[in-house]
């Protein structure tokens, strides 16, 4: 059980994952396997199913040896490549409302979000924007004729062309749908082209 480079911790905190790791390291090989995880969340009597077991050895990247450990440790910390850009878009979306209009005789799917609501969240959670720097934000935005801001102006300033991904997958989906659907009438109709050269 080496040392893990551990740049992002103090020697303190350093000594109290060691200590943690060999607690949880229950038949003391070094690593952390599937077997230790569930004794130690059963010594804190909690029953874990395998999938979530599964899940969170996952996230070490490797075998859970201590230094595999730190260094997950250390890339959440740092918002590596634990902190995946869907999460940005994932925020955007749960403010996100989606609307259809008919533009040129053409039903559009939008995404907006409210601009009141969105004005509240900037400037009350988190990292609080100041009046001159929402209007900065406010500069780079878009918005429909109804004074809303398309949700796709904003994620694309964290995360640019992740909507457009987003909707592309969409429309693939769809257009998947649309072909599952064509295509038992495709298969029932030769069917039925077969059966009559059989009767001829």
């Amino acid at each position: 059980m080496g040392k893990g480079d551990g740049n992002a911790f103090d020697d303190a905190t350093l000594e109290v994952y060691k200590e943690c790791f060999k607690l949880m390291d229950i038949d003391k090989d070094g690593v952390i396997n599937k077997t230790d995880l569930r004794a130690a969340f059963d010594n804190v009597g909690r029953l874990v199913q395998d999938d979530e077991l599964n899940a969170m050895l996952s996230e070490v990247g490797g075998s859970c040896n201590y230094d595999n450990m730190i260094k997950m440790f250390e890339a959440k910390m740092a918002g590596g490549p634990n902190d995946p850009d869907d999460l940005i878009v994932n925020a955007f979306k749960a403010y996100d409302d989606e609307v259809e209009e008919k533009i040129k005789g053409v039903m559009v799917k939008r995404h907006i979000i409210d601009a009141e609501n969105f004005k509240h969240i900037l400037t009350t959670f988190g990292d609080k924007l100041s009046q001159e720097e929402l209007e900065e934000v406010w500069d780079e935005l878009d918005f429909d004729d109804d004074k809303n801001v398309l949700t796709k102006s904003a994620v694309d300033m964290f995360v640019p062309g992740a909507m457009d991904e987003k909707e592309e997958e969409e429309e693939k989906k769809e257009e998947a749908k649309v072909e599952e659907a064509a295509a038992p009438e495709d298969g029932g109709q030769k069917k039925k082209k077969k059966k009559k050269k059989a009767a001829k």
